[in-house]
Formats: C-alpha cells, sequence, structure tokens
C-alpha cells in the first residue's frame, strides 16, 4: 500500500519548486511590460486587426437592425391606412 504513494509524495515535493518558478516568469513579465514604449498607433491598428471579426459581427447586427426597422415602419404605414 505504501508503493502508490511514493510517486504522489515525489509529485508533492516538487510542487513548490514549480510554483516559485511560475511567479518568477510573472514577475519578469510584470517588470518587462513597464520598461516597454507603447506605440498608441500600432496598438490601435492592432486592436481592429484582431478584433476585425468582432466588427463584421457589429455590422451585420446593425444593419440586419436597421432592416428590421425600416420593414415595421413600411408594414405600420400600410397597416395604419
Amino acid at each position: 500500500m505504501s508503493a502508490p504513494m511514493g510517486p504522489i509524495m515525489q509529485q508533492l515535493a516538487t510542487l513548490p519548486a514549480r510554483s516559485r518558478q511560475g511567479l518568477n516568469n510573472l514577475r519578469q513579465r510584470i517588470f518587462q511590460q513597464g520598461e516597454r514604449q507603447p506605440k498608441e498607433g500600432h496598438v490601435l491598428r492592432t486592436s481592429f486587426s484582431l478584433h476585425r471579426p468582432v466588427w463584421v459581427t457589429a455590422g451585420g447586427g446593425l444593419y440586419t437592425s436597421m432592416a428590421a426597422v425600416y420593414l415595421t415602419m413600411r408594414y405600420l404605414r400600410r397597416a395604419a391606412h
């Protein structure tokens, strides 16, 4: 019964070392971000490029909504007469 506990205990022993590595990586990323100079124009273009599917979906939704409003107004005008 003690044989299965051996590998589990070894894995538990390596956990603090992995946590330290993860924390060191996170700390390095945070401090490196502060040193970079942001390029505002580049960030804006990159943001639009990354979110292109979102803008396309929003445009399609807007088009559909406006078409529905137009058709509703058109049919309500007919119903009022």
